[in-house]
């Protein structure tokens, strides 16, 4: 069974070209386009990672994080943050742990799928 990888992102170029990349990658993909949706596709996807953009409208990817690793369902998945904001670690704080990585916007194709392997241990 192919690993399950939950893109929670804003931008709808963003997330299709996530999926693509990823399903050419043989991952299982599941898409969110706002943090509140991303949190409970989460729960009921059960990804194996989650890339999470930062800046988002309704809940932004910094609320949407929190409620991530506060859950029990959820605390133990992997967080792949992409963002374009600068000083990324400064956003994280109040007991919460960091994200296990972060990746500037625009991202590297290649740069990308290494970290998502690493991440998922292949």
């Amino acid at each position: 069974m192919s690993k399950r990888i939950l893109i929670i992102d804003d931008e709808e170029d963003m997330r299709v070209y996530l999926q693509t990349l990823l399903d050419k990658a043989g991952y299982t993909t599941e898409i969110a386009e706002n943090g509140d949706v991303g949190v409970e596709r989460a729960e009921r996807f059960q990804p194996d990672l989650i890339t999470l953009d930062l800046m988002m409208p309704k809940q932004s990817g910094i609320k949407a994080y929190q409620r991530l690793k506060g859950s029990v369902d959820t605390r133990q998945v992997p967080v792949l943050v992409l963002t374009g904001l600068g000083r990324q670690k400064d956003f994280f704080g109040g007991g919460m742990p960091q994200p296990e990585a972060v990746m500037d916007k625009p991202i590297d194709r290649d740069d990308f799928l290494d970290q998502v392997s690493q991440l998922l241990g292949n």
